[in-house]
């Protein structure tokens, strides 16, 4: 059978195996590198979905062609690889982080049983090993420290006080828009309406009515923080409950300035962590994805509920402010 691995090299020329499956290549696309390129920016993968992926944005076409040739010429070549300790691979397998052997096989069940199709959920179970594979670079190239961020800041808003904190924060939302705000069991019953209210009443009032808030608007006449509530405006939230303020960063510049995911703005919490607030994603598809690379990294995969509670800028926590420390312009 093919060595998926030499079919690999003809398309991207010489690779640094990391692994029996993934290692570090030329860009297909170097040529088009708007910033220096280093020896780790990118990686080809030849294990499920294969993937050539770079960290540069500037050279996406030329990887999506590129992308496009490997596939087509592994998936029309049956192969498999014998691993260290007896181990089999074959295309449509997952070699997972651990080293466990995920068979396609399982891959498709589970693609039935989440009612996926069998491709989708390939790429979902490829992007969660490429995300771990990922990891280290990630984490090296778009390194973004506490300090840092409080510096880039196209607004000076960190040291602001509360309610010009909490109004900056209202003119993210649409004028028309309906926000909760309150503690986090302010939701289900007649009385919480008042905790529902449109972005014009909260400017006036600022933030007395609790430490939360969530990324979606809720349709007018809501008194429960539902799903089901939500009218379709909504921010992507991301937060990590693991990684430091001085790690977290490196997920909010790659989702910014690799993913082209637009960044609105970066709150401390006044706890352990930082909330990104970010466009959401455009499809459920993506969003998909998403969920699978973030949670990979070390995000929160809660805050992909759109009614979820997230801290509010303007209120404060224990005496200390919860506060925008980075704002877009």
């Amino acid at each position: 059978m093919n060595d998926p691995r030499h079919i690999a090299t003809s398309i991207v020329g010489a690779v640094d195996w990391q692994t029996e499956v993934s290692g570090f290549c030329r860009c297909p696309g170097e040529s088009l590198h708007t910033h220096p390129t280093g020896k780790k920016d990118c990686r080809v993968s030849v294990d499920g979905a294969p993937t050539i992926y770079c960290f540069h944005a500037s050279c996406a076409v030329a990887v999506a062609t590129a992308n496009l040739r490997l596939r087509r010429e592994l998936n029309t070549s049956p192969w498999s690889l014998t691993l260290p300790g007896g181990r089999v691979l074959r295309n449509g397998d997952v070699l997972q982080s651990s080293g466990t052997v995920l068979p396609r096989e399982v891959i498709q069940a589970r693609a039935k049983a989440e009612g996926r199709d069998a491709d989708e959920q390939l790429i979902l179970e490829t992007l969660k090993t490429l995300a771990e594979r990922f990891k280290p670079e990630l984490f090296e190239s778009f390194r973004w420290p506490f300090a840092q961020i409080i510096a880039d800041s196209p607004l000076l808003v960190s040291e602001r006080d509360a309610e010009d904190q909490f109004r900056t924060w209202l003119k993210l939302w649409p004028a028309h828009c309906h926000v909760w705000i309150g503690d986090v069991y302010s939701s289900g019953k007649p009385e919480h309406r008042t905790n529902f209210r449109p972005v014009a009443e909260w400017y006036q009032i600022g933030p007395v009515m609790g430490n939360f808030t969530c990324g979606s608007s809720f349709k007018p006449g809501s008194f429960q923080r539902s799903n089901a509530n939500c009218n379709g405006t909504r921010f992507m939230v991301i937060e990590s409950d693991t990684l430091p303020k001085d790690e977290v960063g490196a997920i909010f510049a790659y989702l910014n300035r690799r993913l082209r995911f637009n960044l609105h703005a970066i709150i401390d919490t006044a706890g352990k962590s930082l909330h990104g607030w970010f466009d959401a994603p455009r499809t459920p598809r993506i969003e998909a994805q998403l969920k699978a690379v973030l949670t990979t990294f070390g995000c929160d995969p809660k805050l992909f509920t759109y009614s979820q509670p997230v801290r509010v800028p303007g209120a404060y926590r224990d005496g200390r402010l919860q506060r925008i420390i980075w704002l877009k312009d």
